[in-house]
């Protein structure tokens, strides 16, 4: 550092490395360490001026070949133990007030007298470490290997959410159970933003691999995202991340997020300090050299951390729970330490200053002592508190700040430096563009990506023009887009006619240029818009009409955790549902929407939206005034042609095309009033615990209403109103004409029928549990078609024939090649999904609707075809965890019908169970004997089986009962048997 300027010059800053990543090592010459530092920063990790033995900075390294999982149980403590010599080699406080006790292995348990009041979050790691269980003892591989055949079916022989969806985020695997059933998102942790030409490429053949399931995205905290991973590639995936250098541990829930820091250290002409080695060596200290760090693995909330390296602030310090500042004392470098900014759906608070300064080379040590105060003192109960900030409030800045100081290696933490190295005065630049880097002759090329959404083949082709334009290096930034350094001049033009830099320009308008998206309900569960498409779409409608005299940040955050963070946007647009403006009932897609954010070193956080609950459909002309009248946007005479990127969009596979739906997924019944969560879960709202608190933010269970019925979705998997552009034959009770095609004889007294359909891209058009009306010369009988909307062109109909039966003795007689009159969809029931019936009264026409757990089916002869309509929609769907009881009587064995289909779908399905009766006695015959009565219904324990166990029926609200047979059966015996069992009339539905 020279201490006239204030400067720090790579030299100094980088003095040595300890390590190359990717196999390159970093020179010892003064001019081999400068243009090492610039060339190959993903790789090395370099250890700060005056770095202590005590310093991990000073004993870490990355790039040794260490492997993430111990040998065996017995090994665990010496693996821990070891990992901590190398990389977290800092003085541990045992102290009694502590609300964390470290085990015998090392790692960090939370004291039993601090267990109450906890959350679903702390219950988890309570109930299996995932640190030590899928880290440290390779349960992460054992769960590929589980799930490598049949991930459904493993997930729900589990049933265990938490260790499906949860666990795996500290190897940062992301289940993307709502918006992308059997596939995890991986976010990896890539300090500073920095990745080379070998390991984007490798991402690249990452995600390729997954076809129409593979993206990736581009991060607010400098890092990637792949999407569409399978748990059963995972293992591999990680190991070859090590052998190159990266690392995915510890990048979800309740850990340490990315490193951030000046996206331009070590070419930046106007940068304070190159933070690559700093940001590098607090990523070896949080992830333990790429083997896990057991002491920081159980947090009681996420934590974020940058270091600034120039006045531009492009690491948005003031929103990071510690953020380092350059700073001079007493003729040394070093940093002053801000702590507590974050954002949430309940609070958004900048960051304080701690009045502590510390010399560079105690900056991990200043690290841990922050953090592990955090670790062992902040609250584990409400999550909408469990903020390194709500700590500070509750200690005072002051105890705080002496608690971290007695963390420190020499037991104290300098006052702040009174004056930093920030120029105040200095109008924050924007990266993107051309721009000449401090080597002489070279420059940067960054672009600007809408939303941050990338392509396999963009990262393979990014990977290659690194390689042939610059010297094998990217950079990511916090506004999601990438930078090609070290580009010579003379190549400048040539760069540029590339088709990376035609999709992705760096000389973008004044609003793409600054647009960040976060996932949006694409894939994210949480949202409530589509964000990524939809803010490209407004961003290019805007600049189309309006002529902009200055860069404009829009930011389009999904829900208000605010993962894009619209608190420091010039114009944030946060999901909501809204009212539908056209005045009829439910919710539409809606934001609220902040305006006057700002960022850089006089920067400060819009806390609050001006505009609220704005309807996506009316959403343009309110942006067009907010940039006239507080932007200074003028309307074009004529608007320029818009470009259409957002038409062109591309959708990767995501939940709207995945078969199979969250089993976590059922009937919506609250509503989080903090965010607009809406609560769709199997468990009935007034049985969840007392402590539950609101997945999306942390809102406790009292901010929770009952949503209003009309705001109820009737299914998450929509039955009803089908997709634009599905070909459905029943409209509106329309009478059409279908062509018999095929005749089978099943039984001696029962054919199969099979119709075509108008085309073989139709679809029947018929709800679950409705019927059609066959007619024929006038005769009209009501049947269930054993066919489902999923079969195309054709339906079947399961027909007995009866020798005095007037309609099925014409049905008989119909020859292939004549026509059958169809009619409907026709019935009083419905099954929407998820355990939802819903009855309509055809005296009122009103329509109930009934949610249930349990059914309990009791069928007679062709009655079991509602039964099995709503059996296939149940299994069919990964979502409805419905538990099923058939009880299904015939004369004989012979007139069973459709058995071999229920045996096999009770074999596959632990939630159904299916029970057979015949009239009298047979040969070798295993099942019931009799009419259905009390005792039968008794002797099958449909009671218990519906989830009841020995009370009665009419004593729970989660339970129905399906009837459909000849009326004889049911008048005379289902009905009195369910009388005698006092089953309420309200838990009956009769098909």
């Amino acid at each position: 550092m020279d201490a006239a300027t204030g400067t720090a010059t790579t030299a100094t800053t980088v003095r040595r490395a300890v390590r190359a990543r990717g196999g390159r090592a970093v020179r010892e010459t003064r001019g081999a360490r400068a243009r090492d530092a610039r060339r190959g920063t993903p790789r090395a990790v370099a250890e700060p001026e005056g770095a202590s033995a005590g310093d991990a900075s000073a004993s870490a390294s990355a790039g040794d070949a260490l492997k993430w999982q111990a040998e065996d149980a017995a090994s665990l403590r010496a693996h821990n133990e070891e990992t901590i010599a190398k990389c977290a080699n800092f003085p541990e406080l045992d102290k009694p007030d502590a609300h964390v006790a470290r085990d015998a292995d090392g790692y960090y348990v939370v004291k039993e007298e601090w267990q109450k009041p906890t959350n679903p979050f702390e219950k988890l790691k309570l109930a299996k470490d995932p640190m030590r269980e899928l880290i440290g003892m390779n349960g992460i591989e054992e769960m590929a290997k589980a799930s490598a055949a049949d991930f459904k079916a493993w997930d729900e022989a589990l049933n265990d959410p938490d260790e499906t969806d949860q666990r795996p985020k500290w190897a940062g695997l992301f289940h993307r159970r709502k918006g992308h059933y059997g596939r995890y998102m991986m976010r990896l942790k890539l300090p500073n933003g920095l990745i080379n030409s070998t390991q984007m490429r490798y991402l690249a053949s990452v995600i390729k691999k997954y076809g129409e399931d593979g993206c990736c995205d581009i991060t607010t905290r400098q890092n990637i995202q792949l999407r569409g991973v399978e748990l059963k590639d995972a293992p591999e995936i990680l190991r070859k991340l090590e052998e190159l250098g990266m690392c995915s541990l510890q990048s979800g829930l309740d850990n340490v997020r990315n490193a951030t820091g000046n996206p331009l250290a070590g070419f930046d002409p106007q940068e304070i300090v190159d933070t690559r080695p700093y940001t590098l060596a607090i990523q070896d200290y949080v992830t333990g050299g790429g083997r896990g760090n057991p002491a920081i693995a159980n947090l009681g909330r996420k934590w974020n951390v940058c270091v600034v390296g120039s006045s531009d602030f492009f690491e948005h310090p003031d929103i990071n729970d510690l953020a380092f500042i350059p700073a001079m004392k007493d003729g040394k470098f070093g940093f002053n330490m801000i702590v507590g900014g974050f954002i949430s759906s309940q609070r958004a608070a900048e960051s304080v200053s701690l009045d502590a300064w510390i010399p560079e080379n105690e900056l991990v040590a200043a690290t841990h002592a922050v953090l592990t105060t955090f670790r062992d003192y902040g609250h584990r109960g409400n999550r909408q508190k469990c903020r390194m900030m709500w700590l500070i409030d509750e200690m005072g800045l002051e105890t705080f700040r002496t608690e971290v100081a007695s963390r420190m290696p020499t037991g104290d933490l300098a006052r702040g430096a009174e004056v930093d190295l920030i120029d105040r005065e200095s109008p924050r630049r924007s990266y993107i563009g051309v721009h000449a880097q401090k080597q002489e002759g070279l420059s940067w090329v960054a672009a600007a990506v809408p939303g941050g959404r990338m392509q396999p083949e963009d990262l393979a082709e990014m990977a290659d023009l690194a390689d042939k334009y610059g010297e094998g290096e990217i950079r990511l930034t916090v506004e999601q887009n990438f930078i090609i350094p070290h580009v010579p001049n003379d190549k400048i033009d040539a760069i540029l006619q590339e088709r990376l830099f035609q999709e992705y320009t760096p000389f973008p308008g004044k609003l793409v240029s600054n647009m960040v998206a976060c996932t949006g309900n694409q894939f994210c569960g949480f949202a409530q818009i589509e964000t990524k498409r939809q803010a490209l779409e407004m961003a290019e409608h805007l600049e189309s009409c309006l002529e902009l005299s200055k860069d404009v940040r829009m930011i389009w955050t999904g829900c208000p955790n605010s993962c894009a963070p619209v608190q420091v946007a010039d114009i944030g647009l946060m999901g909501a549902q809204v009212k539908n403006p056209t005045g009829e009932k439910g919710m539409v897609p809606g934001v609220n929407i902040f305006i006057g954010g700002t960022v850089g070193p006089n920067g400060h956080l819009k806390e609050a939206p001006e505009i609220e609950k704005v309807p996506c459909s009316e959403l343009k002309p309110v942006l067009e005034q907010i940039m006239i009248e507080r932007f200074g946007a003028t309307r074009k005479a004529t608007p320029t042609p818009n470009p259409g990127r957002a038409s062109r969009w591309k959708i990767n596979k995501s939940a709207q095309y995945t078969k199979g739906v969250p089993k976590a997924m059922g009937k919506a019944t609250h509503i989080c009033t903090g965010c607009g969560y809406i609560y769709q879960e199997t468990k009935k709202f007034d049985e969840l615990p007392d402590d539950y608190v609101c997945p999306s933010c942390s809102a406790p269970k009292s901010k929770f209403e009952a949503m209003k019925q009309e705001e109820t979705p009737t299914s998450a998997r929509p039955v009803v109103e089908y997709p634009e552009g599905t070909l459905a034959t029943l409209k509106n009770g329309e009478t059409v004409e279908l062509k018999l095609v095929e005749k089978e004889q099943v039984t001696s007294n029962t054919v199969r029928l099979r119709f075509e359909l108008p085309s073989p891209e139709h679809i029947l058009g018929l709800p679950v549990g409705q019927h059609v009306t066959v007619t024929i010369d006038g005769v009209s009988r009501p049947y269930t078609p054993i066919t489902r909307d999923a079969d195309k062109g054709f339906t079947d109909l399961l027909v007995k024939i009866y020798d005095q039966g007037a309609l099925t003795q014409k049905l008989n007689a119909v020859a292939v090649g004549s026509t059958v009159a169809f009619e409907g969809p026709n019935g009083l029931v419905t099954y929407s999904a998820r355990g939802e019936f819903s009855t309509r009264n055809p005296a009122t026409g009103s329509v109930a609707k009934k949610s249930c757990k349990n059914i309990a089916m009791i069928a007679g002869g062709t009655g079991i075809t509602p039964m099995l309509q709503v059996i296939r929609q149940i299994f069919n769907d990964v979502g409805d965890t419905t538990r099923v009881n058939l009880l299904f009587a015939n004369v004989s064995s012979a007139d069973i019908l459709l058995k071999k289909e229920l045996d096999e779908l009770a074999s596959a399905h632990k939630n159904l169970t299916v029970h057979y009766a015949i009239d009298k006695d047979e040969p070798n015959w295993n099942g019931e004997v009799g009419y259905v009565s009390e005792e039968m219904i008794k002797k099958c324990d449909l009671l218990k089986r519906g989830g009841l166990m020995n009370k009665l029926f009419s004593s729970a609200d989660d339970t129905a009962v399906l009837v459909c047979g000849p009326p004889a059966m049911v008048e005379k015996a289902v009905v009195p048997a369910l009388d005698a069992l006092n089953v309420s009339t309200d838990s009956r539905i009769f098909f």
